[in-house]
């Protein structure tokens, strides 16, 4: 037996979509309650965040980085600079140079990430991205009921 109530005979819209961001908002809160998963997007920001800061120091250090990466490595393959020293137990020399490069400005990276840490108020932004999301989110719940009742 399939029992079939119509909502909005007992909630208006705007009542459905608050109810629905309220629950995104729960849901959101229980992931963050996830250490694991809290570390995994703050370690994600922090990333975008240090680059979004060196590049304001130095202009498309993306760009710059790849580009020499690549002039360094001409036609050596990924694979095999990228990949870990199965034979003799050298290190590929890409790795190598990305250590030495990391080694040899430990310090300003440090600095730097502490500073971008220390000096960035995420929660505004964290809350208005959700807050975003979570009326994606809404929206795109209304557009699956909407194509669900065309469907009848």
């Amino acid at each position: 037996m399939e029992l079939s109530i119509d909502v909005e005979q007992y909630l208006s819209r705007d009542e459905i979509k608050d109810l629905c961001i309220e629950q995104v908002r729960v849901e959101i809160s229980k992931f963050f309650k996830n250490e694991e998963n809290a570390q995994r997007l703050l370690g994600n920001l922090s990333y975008n965040l240090v680059f979004d800061e060196i590049d304001k120091v130095v202009p498309n250090s993306r760009g710059m980085i790849a580009a020499k990466t690549m002039s360094i490595l001409g036609d050596i393959k990924s694979y095999q600079v990228f990949r870990d020293a199965s034979y003799g137990g050298q290190k590929s020399l890409g790795q190598q140079y990305m250590e030495q490069a990391v080694k040899d400005n430990k310090d300003l990276i440090n600095e730097r990430v502490r500073e971008t840490i220390i000096n960035k108020d995420f929660s505004e932004e964290v809350w208005t991205k959700f807050e975003e999301l979570s009326d994606t989110f809404a929206s795109n719940i209304y557009e699956i009921v909407r194509l669900g009742r065309k469907k009848d």
